[in-house]
């Protein structure tokens, strides 16, 4: 019988027995969490996301216990949300909770169960929340980030823009953490914007961000669509207006799977690693090998940056020059974000008061052509 550990001998008895009753082990290895990748033949897929499903659904009492109550997967995705309590999101809901924009709570079932370590949740509050297995026996960088970001000092500062721990729940060597739960598609055209100055906002938001994560000596190493968020909740393929005004929307970076943190003396300049391939990075055509993950990091959000932004360049030449003056860097000269948030403020501080009022001219910039907005 395999001894599961836990904070009290209450409770390790208690899950000890229930694993052996279940005839269930539950893995605390970080490489059997891993994403889902595979989906042909569609069968091995499920079996895959039966297998996920299994882990989650024997943790369901642990995590009741700590009053979450998880979403239902039944026979295949999306994952469902739980009947009690009702969510109680409103659209002004104040931070660190996402704004409601559904009708229906079918619009907050969770597809992405492919990504195995990170599930939905509602707490006791009625509030959506995220659960994500962050370690395993062996200390993860990933929980060292969120340690890092979660100090009293860093909350503090503005230019945190990551979601916040709500809490630390241990598990048999395993840590979660629980994080309110956001939307994603903040560099999607589905939550409109109504002028010009609303992309700078997004764009100043994610660079101030991504400062004051290689200030504080973390390189996030994975900067894709859907690894961004906005406090909205709600159905992505429903377009929706006023919901990037200034002061109500937020935010933020998620998903640090993949992150690297340093001494914090460490010289960003100085740092190699052997580089991550993922999604963002592939396009940009890099290959692997060393480099230098700050450097990347800034790449990768200059490309998710520049399909919203560029949409301004058909009356604002000087946003097209701002993206071409990345791209001409050599890589070795790539600008940190720093001074990429620097040039962008004087971009922005440049223009006329009636420039940035102006109405995006289509919904997304995409190889030199302005996707316009569709009904």
């Amino acid at each position: 019988m395999k001894l599961v550990k836990l904070d009290s001998l209450s409770e390790t008895v208690y899950w000890t027995y229930r694993s052996w009753r279940k005839g269930y082990t539950l893995t605390n290895d970080l490489r059997d969490w891993a994403q889902i990748t595979e989906f042909r033949p569609m069968e091995v897929a499920l079996q895959k996301i039966a297998e996920s499903w299994a882990r989650w659904q024997f943790l369901l009492p642990f995590f009741a216990s700590h009053g979450l109550h998880i979403y239902d997967l039944e026979e295949r995705p999306p994952a469902k949300p739980p009947k009690h309590p009702l969510s109680q999101h409103s659209s002004t809901e104040a931070w660190p909770w996402a704004r409601r924009a559904y009708e229906d709570e079918k619009e907050l079932c969770f597809n992405f169960v492919h990504a195995v370590r990170v599930w939905p949740a509602r707490d006791d509050n009625g509030h959506e929340v995220m659960i994500r297995l962050v370690s395993g026996s062996e200390m993860t960088d990933e929980l060292r980030a969120f340690q890092r970001l979660n100090t009293p000092k860093a909350r503090s500062d503005p230019r945190n823009h990551t979601l916040p721990a709500l809490k630390y729940l241990r598990f048999d060597g395993m840590v979660f953490v629980v994080m309110p739960r956001w939307g994603s598609g903040p560099f999607s055209p589905f939550a409109r914007f109504s002028t010009i100055s609303e992309l700078f906002d997004l764009v100043e938001s994610f660079y101030e961000g991504l400062e004051f994560l290689h200030e504080n000596r973390i390189a996030h190493r994975d900067i894709y669509q859907t690894n961004l968020v906005i406090n909205i909740l709600g159905e992505v393929g429903i377009h929706r207006v006023g919901m990037r005004k200034l002061g109500e929307v937020k935010y933020a970076f998620i998903d640090f799977d993949a992150c690297l943190t340093f001494p914090e003396d460490s010289d960003l300049d100085a740092v190699r690693v052997e580089r991550e391939m993922r999604n963002q990075v592939e396009q940009l055509g890099l290959k692997p090998g060393m480099c230098n993950p700050f450097k990347d990091d800034v790449l990768c959000l200059a490309v998710e940056a520049q399909r919203m932004l560029r949409v301004a360049e058909h009356s604002l030449p000087e946003v097209g020059q701002f993206f071409e003056w990345i791209w001409a860097c050599d890589y070795e000269e790539t600008p940190s974000a720093t001074v990429v948030l620097q040039r962008l403020r004087q971009l922005r501080g440049s223009l006329m008061e009636d420039q940035l009022k102006q109405s995006p001219a289509g919904q997304f910039w995409a190889r030199g052509r302005i996707e316009p907005y569709r009904c």
